[in-house]
């Protein structure tokens, strides 16, 4: 299938990439892009980042054709800065008007041009770099991951750097603010690359009509291999009924012996012509209901009941009263005050370096305040963040729980199966698995066993982990009827866990 745009600036033909001997990441791709702006989206290992490898000749591919009529800028996921360079250097233009304009265009109007980058926070970096990208007058721009790290006034920066850009653009992301933002989008999966003409929720929206399309198709084809069956069945029992009374009647038709043998012959005969019928007609209709079943997404959601995990409304959680605390002589907080009951669901926003981090090391103990009170009122807490250290790497999933929850392996191994590992995954190491898988792994033996946490802080839960594995997560804490404390600069992850407080730090 050819993927057009309108007027192509760069275009593959009938391009493959073998990942290593035997395993190709795709055959045969074709796409092109133009002027719009393209969000590109799918499974973590499923080559988006090689397609834009491929584009900007950082890699060759197997066979096909790249074609690149374009000026390109390219911000990686993984971008390298000399910190060492002032801010002037790294946007690489003599001209110091068009410096601080370009600042201006990323929301970074206050940033003087000899700062140091090895000043800056990691988000006034990333703003920087997108900067000097926008210096190049370039006509297409390609972006992995731009907001991945960054708080929430960067990200917004962005977005606003994004809504503004004329040229064509191309994104790798797992933010759906940002995804909204696409003309089309292109999801690549095992089964190719396709097209949705439209944003990130026109794509969600258009999975959702394929998948119940193709749930009827199951069902239909479900129907018809049942059918075929019992007919098949039937025909054989008739059959058989025949050759009965056939064998009951012959003796009195007074008829010669090779005549008697011919029709049993001629009897046979049909019934394994029919037999062979029937045989093709269940297989046909078997292959028809396992294809239905092939295109049938694999169950995304995390089903599970943590009504153990239940808090009483009025419970209190987590009280600062007048919480003072610094690193040094940098005061971080002075006269702080909190308080969190019940079921609350808390999300704690501010820039980056503001304390957030801080603020939870303080509340479960790790850190002591320099003036103030903190009550943790639970006995049972658990903290998560992206590096999930809580797991034991060397070991599998299934050892993992069995330690942390006392359960034996059959109950461990159907624990596991309802945060969507199957049988043989238990079995997997965790420092095989992906980001989601190691953040699915984590809240199963947090969540399991006999008193499961009332408290879950989450810092940063999404970072690094593809939509696919976000909307496991967020189905799984929709499940949790404790209290939650979460620090994202993700608004969709938080709209979806339904956040209901907010502090701001």
């Amino acid at each position: 299938m050819q993927i057009q745009s309108t007027h192509n600036l760069i275009l593959l033909r009938d391009v493959s990439f073998e990942l290593r001997p035997g395993v190709w990441l795709f055959k045969n791709l074709n796409v092109g892009f133009g002027k719009e702006k393209t969000g590109l989206v799918g499974k973590n290992g499923t080559g988006k980042t090689t397609i834009i490898k491929l584009i900007t000749e950082l890699a060759k591919p197997n066979s096909g054709i790249v074609e690149n009529s374009a000026r390109i800028v390219y911000l990686p996921q993984d971008y390298q800065i000399d910190l060492s360079c002032s801010v002037l250097e790294t946007l690489n233009t003599p001209a110091e008007h068009e410096a601080l304009a370009t600042l201006a265009k990323v929301g970074l109007q206050y940033i003087q041009l000899d700062r140091i980058m090895g000043s800056l926070s990691g988000g006034e970096r990333t703003r920087v770099v997108l900067a000097s990208l926008l210096v190049q007058e370039a006509d297409f721009m390609i972006l992995d991951e731009p907001t991945n790290n960054l708080d929430t006034e960067a990200r917004q920066a962005v977005y606003n750097l994004i809504e503004r850009w004329k040229g064509g653009l191309l994104v790798v992301s797992h933010d759906r603010v940002l995804l909204n933002l696409m003309d089309r989008t292109l999801e690549l999966s095992e089964k190719g690359l396709k097209e949705y003409g439209g944003n990130y929720d026109f794509y969600t929206e258009q999975k959702e009509l394929e998948e119940e399309a193709l749930q009827r198709q199951l069902s239909d084809m479900e129907k018809e291999f049942r059918k075929v069956k019992k007919q098949a069945q039937a025909t054989k029992e008739r059959q058989q009924k025949r050759s009965s009374r056939g064998k009951k009647v012959a003796p009195d038709l007074g008829l010669p012996k090779s005549i008697l043998n011919e029709m049993r012959k001629s009897a046979q005969q049909t019934s394994g012509k029919l037999k062979k019928i029937h045989e093709s007609k269940i297989g046909e209709a078997s292959e028809n209901f396992k294809a239905a079943k092939e295109r049938i997404s694999p169950n995304n959601r995390i089903e599970v009941d943590l009504s153990r995990t239940d808090i009483p409304a009025g419970k209190l959680v987590t009280e600062f009263e007048e919480v003072s605390f610094g690193y040094g002589e940098q005061v971080i907080f002075k006269g702080f005050n909190l308080t969190v009951h019940g079921p609350d669901r808390l999300v704690i926003n501010g820039p980056n370096g503001s304390g957030k981090t801080t603020l939870v090391k303080l509340m479960l103990g790790e850190l002591q305040p320099s003036a103030g009170e903190i009550t943790l009122g639970i006995n049972c807490f658990a903290y998560l963040d992206q590096s999930v250290v809580v797991l034991d790497k060397n070991k599998t999933v299934l050892e993992n729980l069995e330690e942390m929850s006392g359960l034996d392996e059959k109950a461990a191994r159907n624990w596991l199966a309802l945060f969507l590992f199957p049988a043989d995954d238990v079995f997997k190491k965790v420092e095989v698995l992906s980001g989601g898988e190691r953040m699915r792994a984590a809240l199963a033996c947090i969540l399991a066993g006999n008193t499961p946490p009332q408290l879950l802080v989450l810092d940063e839960p999404t970072n690094n982990l593809d939509l696919n594995s976000i909307e496991q997560i967020e189905s799984a804490l929709l499940n949790y009827k404790g209290a939650l404390i979460v620090i994202s600069h993700d608004k969709t992850f938080l709209q979806n866990i339904a956040i209901t407080r907010e502090m701001n730090l």
